[in-house]
């Protein structure tokens, strides 16, 4: 419950402020019965612009917690306009590295009309599972006004279509405070025909502002059109403040000229099937079908493929993602025709040498940039993004090995296996998206076989990729065309199901192997109940350092090894006529069966050499990634 202030809260600002600062000295001398001390938080000094009804404080810094977590609490302390004040906040929002306090309730009430605050920020943390608190504080200046009349200097002349207008002045109003906008009145010339179109309280929409005194406003295209020409005429800022009403600025005369879109420049020069792009240049628009507008790139000139002869070719692109006025993102994506074949963008490596433009539409109106010439692009042969997605569930899986502490230590280890199964080949393995990739499979790494079957891993994908025409496949999730074809439906790695290869367990594997239980015994529970976990941050002799190594080795080698099992059959693989197995034990194939499979290859334990694609699987995979 929000504590009161203990006397004036209800008095207008001006009136004597009798606040009594409540003894909090006794909260911070309780003793923990297990006699753990909380981690401090920290919290850096606040820097807060001009204040108005609404406005949002951030405390910045780390160590803040919410439920289940724990709890934070926080007050502001110090003299108000030379009296004294001790005010609990309920802050709007708390995340682990800010939280947030909006300027209404109790915190407006005590400035009145206006005031200034200065003294501290105090911030208490208990975590969920200590009786102890643990405090930061900061220095805190806070000034505040009822109204900042609003009032404009100046604004941006020369524009392109969709283009964010800069601001001078004061007065404009963030998310929270109310609405700012400005009003455009007076006539636009198009510069081909000379002709005049009105334009009648035209309003365009704050976007961002920079404390109170600059901002920036979003120019639609359906203002002022698509074409070259001037507005003539004035500017009004306007503003509708949280607490009601509306007010305007002064008129300030403007003459704004609008230019047509440009391109500038491609970036990289180079890519492949599923990757991104980037042009810049000027008077990109959305491709937003409710506001009717959207913005396509022209590509024409001269396509040679590898190998082959120089053609013609024209390709139009609708940009994957529009980053503002100034910067679109452009993909390389690839269909398959009625034949199954790859055609498009990217299915043919090769250079384009030609020019480049874009044209932009709101409504009927439409607009087109020169064309920037000299354009060479290389369209690189095709290549495999993998993204690795570690679930929450892994973690829990990971504590039945007893190596929760190696949980850093262990992904970096994954990604290296992972990196040596396609070693010499244009497959890359990534935590998270992988930068620059719109098309890529993606790994999830869970904890128990949501299929009830105890697997190590499953690409639970409805049909066998050959040839690699699909670059955005999931190993993981729910699929349902898998399901209604009567396969298992769970898709990803199962870290707990790796439990079965001791002996010992419950639904020991056929493959379980005496030394599973040499390697994970001393740290998993599991195996042996006497084992000692480890925690990130233990002291380790030389023996226990020796154990965790190899532990979480195999346990890499383990998870990294059925990841690239796993990818390997969304690549197309096994390399086998209506299989997805090599149909015999192969000596260390990778893309064998399970049950040949033994733990030390799958661990790469000791001297035994790891899983590797051979034969068939290895040349199939070199003509399509080879390097």
């Amino acid at each position: 419950m929000r504590a009161p202030l203990l006397a004036g809260a209800c008095l207008p600002h001006g009136a004597t402020l009798l606040l009594a600062i409540a003894l909090l000295a006794c909260q911070g001398n309780a003793t923990d019965p297990n006699g753990a001390t909380p981690a401090p938080p920290r919290l850096l000094p606040v820097e807060a612009p001009l204040l108005v009804p609404g406005s949002v404080v951030v405390l910045r810094g780390e160590g803040f917690l919410t439920p289940p977590a724990g709890e934070t609490r926080v007050r502001l302390v110090g003299l108000l306009d030379g009296l004294p004040v001790d005010l609990p906040v309920e802050p709007a929002a708390i995340g682990p590295t800010q939280i947030r306090l909006a300027l209404t309730g109790p915190l407006r009430a005590i400035f009145g009309d206006a005031g200034r605050l200065d003294g501290e920020v105090i911030v208490r943390v208990r975590p969920a599972d200590l009786a102890v608190e643990a405090e930061a504080r900061a220095v805190a200046s806070l000034r505040f006004v009822a109204f900042v009349p609003p009032r404009l200097t100046g604004l941006t002349d020369s524009v392109a279509p969709g283009a964010l207008l800069e601001a001078t002045g004061d007065g404009f109003l963030d998310e929270g405070e109310g609405q700012a906008w400005l009003r455009l009145d007076g006539r636009f010339v198009n510069e081909a025909d000379g002709v005049t179109t009105p334009i009648d309280g035209a309003r365009l929409p704050m976007t961002t502002r920079t404390g109170r005194t600059r901002a920036a406003f979003y120019l639609s295209p359906g203002v002022l059109g698509l074409q070259p020409g001037r507005f003539v005429g004035a500017v009004t800022l306007a503003v509708a403040p949280a607490e009601g009403g509306e007010v305007e600025s002064a008129s300030l005369p403007l003459v704004l000229v609008q230019h047509g879109p440009r391109v500038d420049a491609l970036a990289p020069a180079a890519a492949t099937r599923g990757q991104v792009v980037h042009l810049r240049g000027e008077g990109f628009v959305r491709n937003d079908p409710a506001a009717e507008t959207a913005t396509l790139v022209r590509a024409r000139g001269v396509f040679t493929p590898v190998g082959g002869a120089p053609q013609q070719a024209e390709f139009t692109f609708v940009p994957e993602a529009w980053i503002d006025n100034n910067e679109i993102q452009l993909a390389l994506r690839s269909r398959q025709d009625a034949a199954g074949a790859l055609i498009g963008i990217g299915a043919t490596p090769g250079v384009f040498e030609g020019a480049l433009a874009v044209e932009i539409f709101a409504g009927f109106d439409r607009a087109s940039s020169p064309p920037l010439e000299g354009v060479r692009f290389e369209i690189g042969p095709p290549a495999q993004a993998v993204s690795l997605r570690y679930q929450p569930s892994f973690l829990e899986g990971l504590e039945l090995f007893g190596l929760s502490g190696a949980f850093d230590d262990l992904r970096a280890r994954v990604l290296a296996v992972c990196a040596r199964d396609y070693a010499g080949l244009r497959v890359t393995f990534y935590e998270g998206p992988p930068p620059g990739w719109v098309e890529y499979v993606t790994v999830e790494l869970g904890g128990r076989d949501p299929n009830g079957f105890g697997l190590f891993g499953l690409d639970n994908s409805p049909e066998k990729d050959v040839g690699n025409r699909q670059l955005d496949e999931l190993i993981g999730g729910v699929n349902a065309e898998t399901e209604a074809a009567g396969g298992l439906a769970f898709g990803g790695i199962f870290l707990e199901s790796f439990l079965t290869l001791s002996p010992g367990h419950a639904a020991a594997s056929p493959i379980a192997d005496p030394a599973f239980d040499a390697v994970f015994g001393p740290f998993s529970r599991a195996i042996d109940p006497h084992a000692r976990p480890y925690v990130a941050g233990d002291a380790l002799d030389p023996a226990r350092a020796a154990e965790l190594d190899r532990a979480v080795g195999a346990l890499a080698n383990l998870i990294g090894s059925t990841v690239t099992h796993e990818v390997g059959h969304t690549l197309g693989l096994a390399a086998v006529e209506g299989d997805v197995h090599n149909p015999n034990d192969t000596e260390g194939g990778l893309m064998d069966r399970g049950l040949y499979r033994p733990f030390r290859e799958r661990a790469a334990l000791d001297d035994t050499p790891p899983g590797r694609f051979v034969g068939a699987n290895r040349t199939y995979l070199d003509g399509l990634f080879g390097e």
